[in-house]
């Protein structure tokens, strides 16, 4: 008798359902259409498999719904991506230009924040593969694969999703020629406040502007 009601407890458990992709799935969509403002520290991995080379750039990055994000390279070398009002800039200092043109698939760098995050079902298909630590993240780890169909830059996508916040704390984007993009999320702060300038791109005198 104490045997079954140990296992009706461990069924009952609130982590049991969180076993399923779908379950998985829902929690972070909650979580994004929760979401207004999203700020981070990140790492960011490259790897190309061509060549046989791997590079890390690292900085900060801010989200505000809807559609605005920006990310701020610190090194190796600085610049800046912006996206706002579906379109997109890159600013690079070292060669004084910023290059623009309409905002494409810049977004999946940020996939499963925000509200997007509810409709990966329908574009994706979606299984759990494992649970992994992410820094001192405990995480589930899905993979996405395109939908037939459906328009994607990457031939797959994995996030590794907080067990405790149902937020991305790391992505992979992996590219049809098999390089991939691995970008890593720390300190994460969900609906907390940003400047009132924090999406104006501000240019120094001399910037050359690429369309």
């Amino acid at each position: 008798m104490k045997r079954l009601l140990a296992l009706a407890l461990v069924c009952a458990s609130p982590l049991a359902w969180a076993a399923d992709a779908t379950q998985v799935l829902k929690s972070l969509g909650d979580a994004g259409r929760a979401l207004k403002t999203m700020k981070a520290i990140f790492v960011e991995t490259k790897v190309s498999v061509l060549l046989d080379e791997t590079s890390e750039a690292h900085g900060e990055v801010a989200l505000a719904v809807p559609g605005r994000f920006r990310w701020d390279y610190k090194a190796p070398q600085p610049g800046v991506m912006l996206v706002k009002d579906g379109q997109f800039a890159r600013y690079v200092p070292q060669s004084k230009q910023v290059f623009r043109g309409p905002a494409k698939g810049e977004a999946d760098l940020l996939v499963g924040f925000g509200p997007g995050a509810a409709g990966l079902g329908n574009k994706y298909d979606v299984s759990l593969v494992g649970e992994e630590r992410v820094g001192d993240a405990a995480a589930y780890v899905l993979d996405l694969k395109t939908r037939k169909g459906q328009a994607g830059l990457f031939s797959a996508i994995r996030l590794w999703v907080d067990k405790a916040r149902f937020i991305p704390v790391q992505t992979r984007l992996t590219e049809p020629t098999g390089d991939h993009t691995t970008v890593r999320f720390e300190q994460v702060v969900i609906n907390g406040p940003l400047g009132a300038r924090a999406f104006d791109l501000t240019l120094p005198k001399g910037v050359v502007e690429v369309k």
